[in-house]
């Protein structure tokens, strides 16, 4: 009970900041910033599966997916490309609390991190 009232809470501020960021003009170094965020948010879901969070791993992931996309359409990149398509399984079992969330988020990571900056 408490993980959904905390669940809750992280996502009421996510929508928080993810509205500021849409209605803030984009800065030049964008890309880059979408690239590290998901870096940053792939990295949470990682240690969130590690700890036996399949909720939040799921959150992250789907955070990192988000990043990702808008770093492929500004510029598109074949590990990025391979990192969409692990997050997006990273989340299908992560939903369905299967252990191997975890590993395949860390290969999303993994591909995110080999990306040209």
């Amino acid at each position: 009970m408490e993980e959904k009232k905390m669940l809750r809470k992280l996502i009421i501020s996510l929508f928080g900041l993810v509205m500021v960021h849409v209605m803030a003009p984009a800065p030049a170094s964008a890309i880059e910033n979408h690239l590290s965020e998901a870096i940053v948010h792939a990295r949470e879901a990682v240690a969130a599966g590690r700890e036996g969070k399949s909720s939040a791993l799921v959150l992250h992931a789907t955070n990192a997916l988000e990043h990702a996309n808008a770093a492929q359409r500004e510029r598109p990149n074949a590990h990025v490309k391979k990192a969409i398509v692990r997050l997006h399984e990273a989340i299908t079992f992560g939903k369905a609390k299967r252990r191997a969330a975890t590993t395949i988020a860390d290969r999303a990571l993994q591909e995110l991190e080999r990306a040209p900056k």
